[in-house]
């Protein structure tokens, strides 16, 4: 029969394997992140006392809600340096005032007549789910799968309609779907190209609209440019 000690020894083991297989508790997690902000935050009380009269972004970036491609990690952005916009693929609507997609609308005529940002960079990523659920709808809707979603990702299907005409028919899903990634956020580019307040701009040389698309599988972000056209791009 084991004695008291070997069996107390026993469940002491026990009690520390499980907490090494536990996960760290989410919200622990942010408090001790905080508290290090906070130390963040009164080593750069100049920072924070002209950010709190005030923001002056160079930059607006229109990324996807993905929680693998967060813009302002990835890119290295700090506090006040980049106005974002996040939401399902990075898509923009076309203008129109008839359209219930105002949201991205507000967002752009905010960053570019209030703050005068000087660049709008719109950027997809690999392995998007948006995107992918695009490629995969039924032109009969026979397999929707929810209230919202496509709705919203149907906005991309002419970069559907391109991508499935420039890729071969035999070539891998993966090919398909980054292709329409990209193309959706030239799509969006051009869409944005649609709004006056973001048209006039570019044609006296005070906005640039950039496109990217971030390949968080391999490490890899492309970038390029739109002035009336898309233009060659080029890798970071």
């Amino acid at each position: 029969m084991e004695s008291v000690d070997n069996m107390q020894e026993k469940l002491e083991e026990l009690s520390l394997e499980a907490n090494v297989a536990c996960p760290v508790d989410p919200f622990e997690k942010m408090r001790k992140a905080f508290e290090e902000f906070k130390a963040y935050f009164k080593k750069e009380k100049e920072l924070f006392d002209a950010l709190a009269q005030s923001q002056h972004p160079k930059w607006m970036i229109i990324a996807c809600s993905d929680s693998r491609v967060d813009p302002a990690l990835v890119l290295g952005l700090e506090l006040g340096e980049a106005f974002i916009l996040r939401n399902i693929a990075s898509l923009i609507p076309p203008h129109s005032k008839q359209s219930g997609h105002k949201s991205g609308a507000s967002a752009i005529e905010y960053a570019v007549e209030h703050l005068k940002v000087e660049h709008i960079m719109i950027v997809g990523h690999s392995r998007c789910g948006g995107i992918k659920a695009l490629l995969e709808m039924k032109e009969d809707g026979s397999n929707r799968f929810s209230e919202y979603i496509e709705d919203w990702i149907q906005i991309a299907q002419p970069a559907s309609e391109i991508a499935k005409a420039k890729v071969p028919h035999d070539s891998p899903f993966e090919e398909l779907w980054t292709c329409c990634v990209k193309e959706s956020v030239n799509l969006s580019l051009r869409n944005c190209m649609s709004y006056p307040f973001v048209k006039i701009p570019m044609e006296k040389g005070l906005l640039t609209l950039h496109g990217a698309y971030f390949d968080f599988v391999n490490g890899a972000f492309d970038v390029w440019k739109l002035k009336c056209k898309i233009d060659e791009h080029q890798s970071l």
